[in-house]
């Protein structure tokens, strides 16, 4: 379903054929299904030309994008700016797969040219405050703790610390890439939402949320994916009517909290949750609700 960061893969299977030349350290061959391929290794594109073998004692790494579309943004990409910087984005990826996240593809895209820019506005003295960085890390600690393995790849490899603030817009875009969102800012909007349904939630009910617990931790998972559904616009099908029935009857106090929900999204994003999604914040409302009073 991914595309992944393919270490030396085709060495040995058979001779690769340069398609195009990104630049000294990066070429486009093809695998054994023809589709295209991003090879990088130093020197590996020096004085070579379309159709001429390569050489496999030059082959570091081998990056292969399912996505067509990718492909192509990716190659533009790492024609204009250095492989060590897709390098780090390739670790990024693979950082945040094996904990879990599911990444597509165009964070390899979208990382590789934040980092570049990030290191040009360090070199001009241009440092940029991340405003949401705390609320980053605390609705989406594993993005931001492999964010903050990236800003150590970067130091080790440049020389350079971009600091906390930089690895909340690294999270940011690990973020963005899990939601399908089009721009880190649709991320910050998200958390936005995230953080003002809770603190609703919290002045409404008068309590204070148990982040450790596993309630609270469902309800926070409950909110980023349907808080990216309203800045979609994408309103749930109405389903569990009879269930929703029985359900506000019964936990009357704990509905409360949901109509402020309701009417407050209403108001600031035009949006009309469906009887699904009023429900679904109901359960977990009342899970938390529940615990609080055990």
């Amino acid at each position: 379903m991914y595309g992944q960061v393919c270490f030396n893969v085709c060495k040995g299977e058979r001779q690769l054929k340069i398609i195009r030349v990104l630049n000294t350290n990066a070429v486009v061959s093809s695998d054994q299904n023809g589709q295209e391929i991003i090879i990088t290794g130093p020197g590996i594109g020096f004085k070579k030309k379309k159709g001429e073998e390569l050489e496999q004692s030059l082959v570091d790494k081998i990056y292969c994008l399912k996505s067509p579309e990718d492909n192509y943004r990716l190659q533009e990409v790492v024609k204009e700016i250095s492989e060590k910087y897709l390098e780090i984005s390739g670790k990024v990826v693979s950082a945040a797969r094996k904990a879990g996240l599911r990444t597509r593809d165009v964070l390899y895209v979208t990382l590789t040219d934040h980092i570049h820019s990030a290191l040009e506005r360090y070199q001009e003295g241009i440092s940029l405050k991340n405003m949401m960085r705390h609320e980053i890390k605390k609705f989406y600690p594993r993005e931001y703790e492999v964010a903050e393995e990236a800003i150590g790849w970067i130091r080790e490899m440049t020389g350079i610390d971009l600091g906390e603030d930089e690895a909340g817009f690294i999270a940011m875009h690990i973020i963005s890439s899990e939601y399908e969102a089009n721009k880190v800012s649709d991320v910050q909007k998200i958390t936005e939402l995230i953080n003002a349904i809770i603190k609703i939630v919290k002045m409404h009910f008068r309590i204070e949320f148990n982040e450790d617990s596993v309630s609270y931790q469902r309800f926070l998972t409950h909110l980023k994916f349907f808080s990216a559904r309203v800045m979609d616009g994408e309103v749930y099908q109405d389903s569990m009517e009879e269930i929703y029935d029985v359900m506000t009857a019964q936990n009357r106090a704990a509905y409360t909290g949901v109509e402020k929900v309701v009417r407050f999204i209403e108001k600031q994003y035009g949006y009309r949750l469906s009887i699904d999604e009023e429900l679904y914040l109901l359960i977990h409302i009342k899970r938390i609700l529940d615990e609080q009073q055990r």
